[in-house]
């Protein structure tokens, strides 16, 4: 045992002489020299570790940089034409949301808050109130919260069908609309939207946004919109692309090219009690392929008012280099990173709305009759299970605005990850009036690009490495070596002793070569002013 530490100990003696000897690395054959002193030696080493400390520090500091900001906004040096992406989707809800012949909202309201136990009203007035109860103002509805939990009597069946049945017919609301300096027919553009407002309707809004199987169900714009999505944020159109295939988009600016809507309300429909004292419509603007959260961006048209809305554009594209990054250092989701059970295309809103409808089943067993849901497997909550459903859309909604809830939130007992990061390629509108066109025929894109790669990361560590310890890839090579492939070799060609073969049969030599291995250029010179004051005529430079 003692041979075979001896040996070792030799040999790792010797690996460190020759790499101190060898190595390009600034001060380390100044801590191997056998011609420095202790003092010497101790020096260099206490500023080797300074030098080292100091250059990991920063390198810490690069690769933080790397990792946490690896993305930056740009605007892109050539402008787009309107041409490559679609007119907005316009979804309007009227604030009128029944036809007081069929249901008076406020009377029956009155009746069940003064005395629920003794509210029995025939079955369609029964169906319409506890539908109305569901998109009516939840200040209202937190009032009688503790007396629907406790309400023994049967409540509504198809809350949908229902309120489809008592709000107010489409002609009502739409006096015209005029599409490209076109009168067009409203029904044609305008399909029903079943949202957690009510009964709205929506213009060039993507009709095979959903999975198979997913309710609600939502109609097409017209027969060519509805056949196939030749549009999607992240790949816009298609290279093929007829002039009428959908979403719809615009031949250029002005109000000549936009959308136009004129709407109506009967005054003998107004109640005021269901949601405020502002009567006329929430109008929301987004993209075509979200799905429209009116309670989000809206804008509120009061009546006898014209609102116009002067779209200016916003489209955040992606660079190709940041396909290299994972989704949480780039901040943001490519379409095929993250799949969304109801939605066939991703955006924020999308799996947002998805991931509240899936907590709300979880803690209540039942979903809004608006929310995304697998039709016969999934329950809708009646009247009795709102006061659940609203508080699920509370603490999912704090949660998601929290600085560290943004992709995780917890309950007591349910727990769950929606992961709603930002689509990679987004396209913006940002609203100021209803009329609704381009302002300009072309346009700036903005673009995610690479602000400090992998490059730029490596590029600064050599610097730092070069500046504080003059170490280049080289010098990491050598630094390998010695400590992979020289102590095999040491190792292998040994004999049976233990000592290194060819060291034994010329010892002589292999002194001499390891002395001037390890001997410094002052440490020469030394020893050649001594032979020369001794009188050596001629200096054998191998010796």
């Amino acid at each position: 045992m003692e041979s075979k530490l001896t040996y070792l100990f030799r040999t790792l003696k010797l690996l460190t002489l020759e790499f101190g000897a060898m190595t390009s690395i600034h001060g380390v054959g100044y801590i191997t020299s056998s011609q420095r002193t202790l003092f010497e030696k101790l020096l260099w080493v206490l500023v080797f570790g300074l030098s080292l400390t100091g250059c990991s520090w920063l390198i810490r500091d690069a690769y933080r940089r790397w990792d946490q900001n690896p993305v930056i906004i740009s605007f892109d040096e050539k402008t787009k034409p309107i041409w490559s992406f679609p007119y907005p989707a316009v979804t309007i809800c009227p604030e009128t949301k029944f036809q007081m012949a069929i249901m008076n909202y406020t009377e029956e309201f009155l009746k069940f808050e003064r005395n629920p136990s003794g509210y029995k009203p025939d079955l369609e007035c029964r169906e319409s109130f506890f539908s109305a109860l569901h998109i009516c103002n939840q200040n209202q509805l937190i009032k009688i919260a503790d007396l629907l939990r406790h309400y023994n009597g049967s409540v509504e069946t198809n809350c949908q069908q229902t309120l489809q049945n008592i709000s107010l017919p489409k002609e009502s609301i739409f006096e015209s609309v005029t599409l490209q300096n076109v009168q067009v027919n409203y029904s044609e553009y305008f399909k029903e939207m079943l949202t957690e407002d009510g009964i709205c309707y929506t213009f060039n809004f993507a009709g095979d946004l959903f999975r198979e199987g997913v309710f609600p169900k939502v109609a097409a714009p017209n027969d060519a919109l509805s056949k196939d999505m030749i549009w999607s944020p992240e790949k816009g159109y298609r290279e093929i692309t007829p002039p009428d295939g959908g979403p719809l988009r615009a031949p250029g600016t002005g109000l000549n090219n936009g959308l136009s809507v004129d709407l109506q309300l009967e005054v003998s429909n107004f109640d005021y009690l269901c949601k405020g004292p502002i009567q006329g419509f929430k109008v929301q603007v987004n993209t075509p392929t979200e799905y429209p959260v009116m309670s989000k961006r809206f804008i509120r048209v009061p009546l006898d008012e014209e609102v116009v809305a002067l779209i200016k554009p916003q489209f955040v594209g992606t660079s190709w280099k940041l396909h290299d990054y994972e989704p949480a250092r780039r901040n943001c989701y490519f379409e095929h990173e993250r799949p969304l059970r109801y939605f066939r295309i991703y955006s924020q809103d999308n799996c947002e709305l998805e991931c509240l409808s899936n907590y709300t089943l979880s803690l209540c067993g039942c979903v809004k009759f608006s929310m995304p849901r697998i039709g016969a497997k999934t329950r809708v909550c009646n009247a009795s299970s709102l006061p659940c459903a609203v508080n699920a859309e509370k603490t999912i909604s704090t949660a998601l605005n929290a600085s560290e809830g943004r992709t995780a939130f917890s309950d007591t007992v349910f727990q769950t990850r929606c992961n709603c990061l930002p689509g990679c390629t987004v396209l913006n509108i940002h609203k100021v009036r209803f009329s609704l066109y381009f302002k300009d025929s072309q346009y700036i894109s903005i673009t995610r690009n690479e602000m400090y790669g992998l490059t730029d990361f490596v590029a600064n560590c050599g610097g730092l490495l070069g500046l504080f310890m003059g170490v280049s890839l080289l010098s990491l090579v050598e630094l390998i070596y010695f400590c992979t492939l020289r102590p095999y070799v040491l190792c292998h060609y040994r004999d049976e002793k233990g000592q290194i073969k060819g060291f034994q049969r010329n010892r002589k030599r292999v002194t001499r070569q390891k002395v001037i291995m390890v001997e410094t250029l002052d440490a020469g010179i030394r020893r050649r002013r001594i032979v020369a004051k001794l009188g050596f005529i001629s200096i054998d430079s191998n010796s």
